[in-house]
Protein backbone atom coordinates (compact mmCIF):
# COMPACT_ATOMS: atom_id res chain seq x y z
CA UNK A 1 0.00 0.00 0.00
CA UNK A 2 0.97 3.62 -0.62
CA UNK A 3 0.33 6.38 1.88
CA UNK A 4 -0.12 10.06 1.05
CA UNK A 5 0.12 12.76 3.71
CA UNK A 6 -1.50 16.19 3.28
CA UNK A 7 -1.05 19.50 5.08
CA UNK A 8 -2.18 23.04 4.39
CA UNK A 9 -0.73 26.52 4.66
CA UNK A 10 -2.24 29.95 4.19
CA UNK A 11 -5.78 28.83 5.00
CA UNK A 12 -6.09 31.44 7.75
CA UNK A 13 -8.02 34.63 7.01
CA UNK A 14 -4.83 36.74 6.86
CA UNK A 15 -3.38 34.90 3.83
CA UNK A 16 -4.23 35.67 0.20
CA UNK A 17 -3.17 32.24 -1.09
CA UNK A 18 -4.19 28.79 0.16
CA UNK A 19 -1.81 25.84 -0.20
CA UNK A 20 -2.30 22.09 -0.17
CA UNK A 21 0.92 20.06 -0.09
CA UNK A 22 1.49 16.32 0.05
CA UNK A 23 4.09 13.58 -0.01
CA UNK A 24 3.60 10.00 -1.22
CA UNK A 25 5.58 6.90 -0.39
CA UNK A 26 5.10 3.21 0.25
CA UNK A 27 4.38 1.90 3.73
CA UNK A 28 7.97 0.62 3.92
CA UNK A 29 9.28 4.00 2.78
CA UNK A 30 7.36 5.78 5.51
CA UNK A 31 8.54 3.19 8.05
CA UNK A 32 12.16 4.07 7.21
CA UNK A 33 11.25 7.75 7.29
CA UNK A 34 9.83 7.50 10.83
CA UNK A 35 12.86 5.54 12.06
CA UNK A 36 15.28 8.15 10.66
CA UNK A 37 13.09 11.06 11.80
CA UNK A 38 12.91 9.70 15.34
CA UNK A 39 16.69 9.25 15.39
CA UNK A 40 17.11 12.87 14.33
CA UNK A 41 14.63 14.03 16.99
CA UNK A 42 16.51 12.24 19.74
CA UNK A 43 19.97 13.30 18.61
CA UNK A 44 19.08 16.93 17.84
CA UNK A 45 16.78 17.47 20.83
CA UNK A 46 13.25 18.25 19.65
CA UNK A 47 9.84 16.64 19.74
CA UNK A 48 7.28 17.42 17.02
CA UNK A 49 8.57 19.60 14.17
CA UNK A 50 6.44 22.54 13.12
CA UNK A 51 7.95 24.80 10.47
CA UNK A 52 6.19 28.01 11.55
CA UNK A 53 7.56 27.65 15.09
CA UNK A 54 10.99 26.60 13.78
CA UNK A 55 11.43 29.86 11.85
CA UNK A 56 9.58 32.15 14.28
CA UNK A 57 11.49 35.06 15.86
CA UNK A 58 13.45 34.05 18.93
CA UNK A 59 11.42 36.33 21.20
CA UNK A 60 8.29 34.23 20.61
CA UNK A 61 9.89 31.58 22.78
CA UNK A 62 9.14 28.40 20.82
CA UNK A 63 11.28 25.73 22.45
CA UNK A 64 13.75 24.39 21.58
CA UNK A 65 14.06 26.45 18.41
CA UNK A 66 14.44 29.79 20.18
CA UNK A 67 17.58 28.47 21.90
CA UNK A 68 19.28 27.40 18.66
CA UNK A 69 21.65 29.51 16.59
CA UNK A 70 21.41 29.62 12.79
CA UNK A 71 24.18 27.05 12.33
CA UNK A 72 22.24 24.51 14.38
CA UNK A 73 18.98 25.34 12.59
CA UNK A 74 20.56 25.00 9.14
CA UNK A 75 22.07 21.65 10.06
CA UNK A 76 18.81 20.23 11.45
CA UNK A 77 16.73 21.48 8.52
CA UNK A 78 19.10 19.96 5.97
CA UNK A 79 19.08 16.69 7.89
CA UNK A 80 15.28 16.57 7.94
CA UNK A 81 15.02 17.57 4.27
CA UNK A 82 17.41 14.76 3.40
CA UNK A 83 15.26 12.26 5.29
CA UNK A 84 12.20 13.46 3.36
CA UNK A 85 13.92 13.30 -0.03
CA UNK A 86 15.41 9.86 0.60
CA UNK A 87 12.13 8.23 1.60
CA UNK A 88 9.35 9.92 -0.37
CA UNK A 89 8.34 8.79 -3.84
CA UNK A 90 6.80 12.06 -5.05
CA UNK A 91 5.80 15.41 -3.60
CA UNK A 92 3.09 17.72 -4.81
CA UNK A 93 1.50 21.06 -3.98
CA UNK A 94 -1.10 23.44 -5.37
CA UNK A 95 -1.53 27.12 -4.58
CA UNK A 96 -4.95 28.75 -4.98
CA UNK A 97 -5.29 32.56 -4.86
CA UNK A 98 -8.37 33.06 -2.72
CA UNK A 99 -9.71 36.17 -4.47
CA UNK A 100 -9.53 34.45 -7.85
CA UNK A 101 -11.29 31.32 -6.68
CA UNK A 102 -13.93 33.34 -4.86
CA UNK A 103 -15.05 34.70 -8.24
CA UNK A 104 -15.97 31.19 -9.42
CA UNK A 105 -19.77 30.73 -9.51
CA UNK A 106 -21.08 29.46 -6.19
CA UNK A 107 -22.65 26.33 -7.65
CA UNK A 108 -19.26 25.33 -9.10
CA UNK A 109 -17.50 25.93 -5.78
CA UNK A 110 -20.15 23.93 -3.98
CA UNK A 111 -19.32 21.00 -6.24
CA UNK A 112 -15.52 21.29 -6.47
CA UNK A 113 -14.92 22.65 -2.99
CA UNK A 114 -16.25 25.78 -1.35
CA UNK A 115 -13.14 25.85 0.84
CA UNK A 116 -10.00 26.98 -1.00
CA UNK A 117 -8.06 24.13 0.62
CA UNK A 118 -10.54 21.52 -0.62
CA UNK A 119 -10.08 22.71 -4.19
CA UNK A 120 -6.29 22.66 -3.77
CA UNK A 121 -6.49 19.09 -2.41
CA UNK A 122 -8.66 18.09 -5.37
CA UNK A 123 -6.06 19.34 -7.84
CA UNK A 124 -3.32 17.51 -5.94
CA UNK A 125 -5.37 14.33 -6.28
CA UNK A 126 -5.38 14.83 -10.03
CA UNK A 127 -1.58 15.13 -9.96
CA UNK A 128 -1.35 11.89 -7.98
CA UNK A 129 -3.72 10.09 -10.35
CA UNK A 130 -1.55 11.10 -13.33
CA UNK A 131 1.58 9.95 -11.48
CA UNK A 132 -0.06 6.58 -10.69
CA UNK A 133 -0.97 6.11 -14.34
CA UNK A 134 2.47 7.13 -15.62
CA UNK A 135 4.24 4.92 -13.07
CA UNK A 136 1.88 1.96 -13.68
CA UNK A 137 0.90 1.93 -10.01
CA UNK A 138 -2.33 0.15 -9.13
CA UNK A 139 -1.73 -0.48 -5.42
CA UNK A 140 -4.21 1.05 -2.93
CA UNK A 141 -3.47 4.33 -1.20
CA UNK A 142 -4.23 5.56 2.28
CA UNK A 143 -4.92 9.30 2.42
CA UNK A 144 -3.93 11.00 5.69
CA UNK A 145 -4.83 14.64 6.37
CA UNK A 146 -3.68 16.86 9.19
CA UNK A 147 -6.12 16.82 12.08
CA UNK A 148 -9.44 18.60 11.75
CA UNK A 149 -12.09 18.39 14.42
CA UNK A 150 -15.25 16.55 13.45
CA UNK A 151 -17.75 18.89 11.83
CA UNK A 152 -15.34 21.58 10.61
CA UNK A 153 -15.95 22.80 7.02
CA UNK A 154 -12.57 21.48 5.81
CA UNK A 155 -13.13 18.03 7.24
CA UNK A 156 -16.70 17.82 5.96
CA UNK A 157 -15.73 18.87 2.43
CA UNK A 158 -12.68 16.62 2.17
CA UNK A 159 -14.66 13.67 3.47
CA UNK A 160 -17.49 14.36 1.04
CA UNK A 161 -15.02 14.68 -1.83
CA UNK A 162 -13.35 11.32 -1.17
CA UNK A 163 -16.59 9.55 -0.30
CA UNK A 164 -18.12 10.91 -3.48
CA UNK A 165 -15.55 9.62 -5.96
CA UNK A 166 -17.42 7.65 -8.61
CA UNK A 167 -16.93 3.88 -8.19
CA UNK A 168 -15.43 3.65 -11.68
CA UNK A 169 -12.77 6.23 -10.73
CA UNK A 170 -11.83 4.91 -7.29
CA UNK A 171 -9.04 2.72 -8.66
CA UNK A 172 -7.54 5.74 -10.43
CA UNK A 173 -6.93 7.36 -7.04
CA UNK A 174 -6.25 4.14 -5.16
CA UNK A 175 -9.25 4.51 -2.87
CA UNK A 176 -11.02 1.38 -4.12
CA UNK A 177 -9.29 -0.66 -1.41
CA UNK A 178 -7.61 2.21 0.45
CA UNK A 179 -9.15 4.89 2.62
CA UNK A 180 -8.60 8.20 4.33
CA UNK A 181 -8.40 9.74 7.78
CA UNK A 182 -7.43 12.79 9.83
CA UNK A 183 -4.51 12.47 12.24
CA UNK A 184 -2.31 14.63 14.43
CA UNK A 185 1.20 15.63 13.36
CA UNK A 186 2.71 14.71 16.71
CA UNK A 187 1.83 11.03 16.22
CA UNK A 188 1.90 10.70 12.42
CA UNK A 189 5.37 12.00 11.59
CA UNK A 190 5.04 12.15 7.78
CA UNK A 191 2.53 14.97 8.30
CA UNK A 192 5.47 17.00 9.60
CA UNK A 193 7.16 16.54 6.22
CA UNK A 194 4.04 17.81 4.44
CA UNK A 195 4.01 20.76 6.85
CA UNK A 196 7.51 21.74 5.71
CA UNK A 197 6.58 21.57 2.01
CA UNK A 198 3.36 23.54 2.55
CA UNK A 199 5.20 26.26 4.47
CA UNK A 200 7.94 26.57 1.83
CA UNK A 201 5.38 26.74 -0.96
CA UNK A 202 3.42 29.42 0.89
CA UNK A 203 6.52 31.56 1.37
CA UNK A 204 7.53 31.15 -2.26
CA UNK A 205 4.21 32.02 -3.91
CA UNK A 206 4.21 35.79 -3.22
CA UNK A 207 7.54 36.01 -5.05
CA UNK A 208 6.14 34.60 -8.30
CA UNK A 209 2.43 35.34 -8.32
CA UNK A 210 0.91 36.23 -10.72
CA UNK A 211 3.77 36.36 -13.21
CA UNK A 212 4.97 32.77 -12.65
CA UNK A 213 8.42 31.27 -12.49
CA UNK A 214 11.07 31.78 -15.16
CA UNK A 215 14.53 30.34 -15.57
CA UNK A 216 15.89 33.89 -15.61
CA UNK A 217 14.68 34.68 -12.10
CA UNK A 218 14.34 31.37 -10.29
CA UNK A 219 17.93 31.25 -9.00
CA UNK A 220 17.63 34.68 -7.42
CA UNK A 221 14.35 34.05 -5.60
CA UNK A 222 14.53 30.36 -4.65
CA UNK A 223 15.65 30.10 -1.03
CA UNK A 224 17.98 27.22 -0.06
CA UNK A 225 15.34 25.61 2.16
CA UNK A 226 12.92 25.22 -0.75
CA UNK A 227 15.64 24.44 -3.28
CA UNK A 228 16.74 21.32 -1.42
CA UNK A 229 13.17 19.96 -1.58
CA UNK A 230 12.77 20.74 -5.30
CA UNK A 231 16.02 20.20 -7.17
CA UNK A 232 16.66 16.69 -8.50
CA UNK A 233 13.46 15.50 -6.81
CA UNK A 234 10.25 14.13 -8.29
CA UNK A 235 7.88 16.97 -7.56
CA UNK A 236 4.69 18.36 -9.10
CA UNK A 237 4.15 21.92 -7.93
CA UNK A 238 1.74 24.41 -9.43
CA UNK A 239 -0.59 27.33 -8.90
CA UNK A 240 -3.72 28.82 -10.35
CA UNK A 241 -3.98 32.25 -11.94
CA UNK A 242 -7.04 34.16 -13.05
CA UNK A 243 -6.33 33.01 -16.61
CA UNK A 244 -6.17 29.28 -15.95
CA UNK A 245 -9.11 29.41 -13.53
CA UNK A 246 -10.98 30.91 -16.48
CA UNK A 247 -9.79 28.10 -18.74
CA UNK A 248 -10.91 25.55 -16.16
CA UNK A 249 -14.37 27.14 -16.01
CA UNK A 250 -14.58 27.10 -19.80
CA UNK A 251 -13.93 23.34 -19.81
CA UNK A 252 -16.70 22.86 -17.23
CA UNK A 253 -19.10 24.95 -19.29
CA UNK A 254 -18.25 22.99 -22.44
CA UNK A 255 -18.85 19.76 -20.56
CA UNK A 256 -22.16 21.00 -19.17
CA UNK A 257 -23.30 22.03 -22.62
CA UNK A 258 -23.04 18.38 -23.68
CA UNK A 259 -23.82 16.46 -20.50
CA UNK A 260 -25.86 18.72 -18.24
CA UNK A 261 -25.15 21.03 -15.33
CA UNK A 262 -22.64 19.92 -12.69
CA UNK A 263 -24.37 19.68 -9.34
Amino acid sequence: MYEIYFDDSGTNAQSDIAIAACYVSTQSGWKRFVEEWDTARCEEGFDAFHMAEFVAPREQGHKPWCDWDNVKKDWVYKRLAGIINDNKRIGGATAVPKAVYDEVPERIRNHYGFQHYTFAVRTCLVKIAKWREKSLISHPMQYVFDWEESGTPKRLEISAMLDGIHPKLKQMFGVDTGGYGFQKKSRFKPLQAADILAWQMNCFMPKIYPQGESWDTIDSILKPGFRILREDQEMDLGFYTEENIGQWLKRIEDYEAQHGVVM
